[in-house]
């Protein structure tokens, strides 16, 4: 058994400024609460929520459906979607990376029409019945965005028409819909409620390791979210290539940060 078996990731799709609130409230309440339950069953749990994920030279070179794509498919099986009044932004047809529908010739009929987020869905579930008891959406209420400002809004008809569509499909599919939720909190109660149920068919409590496998994954797990981002430190690498490349004998001293270690030259062990 390996990391990669105890880990989830779960996908939140949405469009971003009028789920500001849904999507805080599932970062810093719902995924938190969640990530301590499944840490008794030795599960890592990572939320991926692309509103820091992708900069805007990313978005200028058209590389944000490569990312949103390869994010889903990263997190499969569990992809959250929540719906309001808003299509999202729809990426124009010239932006579409030749890679991107040479891998995804489905992508070819929607190019140019549809928002993020529809092709979103549509990659993530609509097009995979395998995400059945996986993938759960849930719809606001019309009253809350009304009463909300105008980035809760359609920009157009023809945005509106093409969001009534999607929710259409969507319901249509089979796969669990919540409509009309009231508040964001509402939402990020049932959507906790929901994901919970989930993943305690993903990773039983019977299904937990052994004592054995249990140390080796507490020492994976610690491990694991500290090598997912590393800054700096290059030139320190490329300086122990050199040396490791040189087929001299070396002697190499470690210990914790701040334990007193001194350079190798000062040692006496190597000339």
């Amino acid at each position: 058994m390996s990391l990669a078996q105890r880990a989830v990731r779960v996908f939140l799709s949405s469009t971003f400024r009028d789920f500001t609130k849904e999507r805080d409230l599932l970062v810093k309440q719902v995924f938190p609460t969640l990530r301590a339950r499944l840490a008794e069953r030795f599960v890592d749990l990572v939320d991926v929520d692309l509103r820091w994920g992708i900069t805007e030279q990313e978005a200028e070179r058209g590389e944000v459906l490569p990312i949103c794509l390869a994010e889903i498919d990263r997190s499969r099986p569990f992809f959250v979607g929540l719906l309001g009044e808003r299509y999202g932004w729809v990426p124009p047809s010239e932006t579409y990376p030749a890679e991107i529908l040479e891998k995804h010739p489905w992508l070819k009929e929607h190019q140019g029409g549809k928002s993020v987020t529809e092709l979103e869905i549509l990659h993530g579930v609509l097009n995979n019945p395998g995400m059945a008891g996986r993938a759960l959406f849930y719809f606001r209420s019309p009253d809350y965005s009304r009463n909300q400002d105008s980035d809760y809004l359609p920009m157009s008809g023809e945005d509106l028409a093409k969001q009534d569509a999607l929710k259409a499909s969507i319901r249509n599919s089979g796969f669990p819909v919540i409509e009309n939720y009231e508040t964001p909190q509402a939402a990020a109660n049932q959507i906790q409620e929901d994901l919970w149920a989930a993943l305690d068919v993903e990773f039983p409590a019977t299904d937990v390791p052994d004592a054995f496998m249990r140390d080796f994954l507490q020492h994976e797990a610690y491990a694991a979210p500290r090598r997912r981002i590393y800054v700096g430190g290059a030139q320190y690498l490329e300086r122990l290539d050199e040396v490791l490349n040189n087929q001299a004998q070396w002697v190499m001293l470690e210990g914790a940060s701040g334990s007193g270690k001194v350079p190798y030259s000062q040692t006496g062990l190597i000339d």
